[in-house]
């Protein structure tokens, strides 16, 4: 699979499609650098990995009907809940080593939809890795 356009991502939170109401996807995964430097003949720096922080930021259109964004999204960041995430490129087509899934269990810490007049209703939302496994990319359902 080579270059491609993003038109078909699936976005899966708690079960809920989302796709539709899905402007952009942007995962980010960063291991704390953790200096472990000791003096030695060169004065060189020395890091090891640490701790990991993992999350998903989508910018979603503001809809407020029943399973559209805010009926979905604020029920979790109210509730504190922790639910599954999926997103992967083509949702026409299986997970697979070309069509990877992002999975996980996240949370919504931050919550904040808003508006401009004359524009497009669109917001950012991070979902938060919520517990030890991560979020991970699968090949295989």
């Amino acid at each position: 699979m080579g270059k491609r356009i993003a038109l078909k991502d699936l976005i899966e939170i708690d079960g809920n499609d989302l796709s539709n109401f899905c402007r952009s996807v942007e995962f980010s995964s960063e291991h704390e650098q953790v200096d472990v430097s000791g003096f030695n003949p060169t004065g060189a720096n020395e890091f090891l990995a640490g701790q990991t922080v993992q999350s998903v930021t989508l910018e979603m259109f503001g809809a407020y009907g029943t399973g559209e964004t805010h009926d979905v999204l604020y029920d979790i960041h109210r509730d504190r809940s922790i639910v599954n995430f999926r997103w992967r490129p083509d949702q026409t087509q299986p997970v697979s080593a070309t069509n990877p899934q992002l999975t996980g269990n996240v949370q919504i810490l931050t919550y904040g939809p808003g508006a401009t007049r004359g524009e497009p209703d669109v917001f950012s939302v991070t979902l938060s890795a919520a517990d030890a496994a991560g979020l991970v990319f699968v090949t295989t359902a």
